[in-house]
């Protein structure tokens, strides 16, 4: 993971706890903002020579410290300026300056935009920063407006759903995402995008739309997104796996061998899907087949959870965030494996 370019004082410690909290959420996004508007300052003293007068970043840097909030695509523009600095490219960096000193703030709520509803060279950084593994290249598109539009009716309803069956999933979710954005995969890739996001674009959230057939996966899938951006905002100041990218271990989710951090970031998640499909279940609002859903996908978020934490425990090397975080998702999943007990 490339890191922000200055090193700041860690923020005051966060709650591990493994319960969904809104207030927590915002914290992060707050973090997140002033590691971000710190790094450009940085980056701004540090390169005013080779960025140029277009390429000042006073006027982003201001807006982060009066309590601006950008987007993803400000996000993933400093990595590649971040990148090209390191790399020693002035013409790319004063280029990626310059757009950066340009994007725009994010007003209002949750944004739900298909890839092609933004504007090319946006869209563009979206589909290289989501597809940055030359081994698994998933090929976001664009998805066709019919299916776009009715999309907006389910995500909706979706969203409506985790609001009434867990208000506080549905409050971190909109404290760690701005910008949801329609995508299909190439139907001819070897592995299947379904749904993700990146720490390069904080606040982004990627779903295939042709993936998630019921109102019970959608649901399920909006707990599993927004768990893996609570992962990136608690490693915002330590990373949770200090394993190498090239350790390879079986994973619960993939067929392929996959680094540490994919495996703890897949067995925290399972966790979060469980807690959202057992709220589900317990709001008595299901059809028949909707349950059957719902039991079905638990039960193999408790089987992924299970495979997925063995691995971690006996090869994971972990920060003492890491062990924290884990440790929450561990109690959990004991808590409900008690209380199946005595019932």
């Amino acid at each position: 993971m490339l890191p922000f370019l200055c090193i700041v004082p860690a923020m005051t410690s966060l709650q591990h706890h493994f319960e969904p909290d809104g207030a927590r959420a915002r914290a992060m996004d707050a973090r997140s903002h002033a590691l971000l508007a710190d790094s450009l300052e940085h980056i701004q003293a540090q390169a005013a020579h080779v960025l140029g007068a277009g390429g000042s970043l006073e006027r982003v840097v201001s807006a982060m410290r009066s309590g601006a909030r950008f987007g993803p695509y400000t996000f993933g523009l400093y990595y590649k300026l971040a990148l090209a600095l390191m790399e020693e490219r002035p013409d790319d960096a004063r280029q990626l300056a310059e757009r950066l000193t340009l994007s725009p703030q994010h007003r209002g709520p949750l944004v739900l935009r298909a890839l092609d509803d933004l504007p090319a060279d946006q869209a563009a950084l979206y589909q290289e920063l989501m597809d940055t593994d030359p081994q698994t290249r998933f090929g976001l598109q664009a998805p066709p407006p019919s299916l776009a539009l009715a999309f907006r009716d389910r995500f909706k309803t979706a969203f409506a759903t985790l609001q009434k069956v867990s208000p506080d999933l549905a409050s971190e979710f909109s404290g760690l995402i701005r910008d949801v954005c329609m995508v299909v995969g190439d139907r001819q890739a070897r592995y299947q995008f379904d749904g993700g996001s990146s720490y390069m674009l904080w606040g982004g959230l990627f779903l295939n739309i042709e993936s998630h057939e019921t109102n019970v996966q959608l649901v399920e899938v909006l707990a599993h997104e927004s768990g893996h951006s609570l992962l990136f905002g608690h490693s915002l100041d330590e990373a949770l796996v200090l394993n190498e990218d090239d350790e390879l271990y079986t994973s619960p989710l993939r067929v392929d061998p996959r680094p540490m951090d994919g495996i703890y970031h897949a067995t925290y998640v399972s966790a979060r899907m469980h807690w959202v499909m057992t709220r589900l279940l317990e709001s008595g609002e299901l059809s028949d087949e909707e349950r059957t859903q719902a039991e079905r996908a638990r039960l193999a978020d408790t089987e992924n959870f299970e495979a997925g934490h063995e691995v971690v425990s006996r090869h994971g090397r972990l920060t003492r965030t890491g062990q924290a975080v884990m440790a929450e998702a561990r109690r959990y999943m004991d808590g409900v494996r008690a209380q199946a007990a005595v019932c």
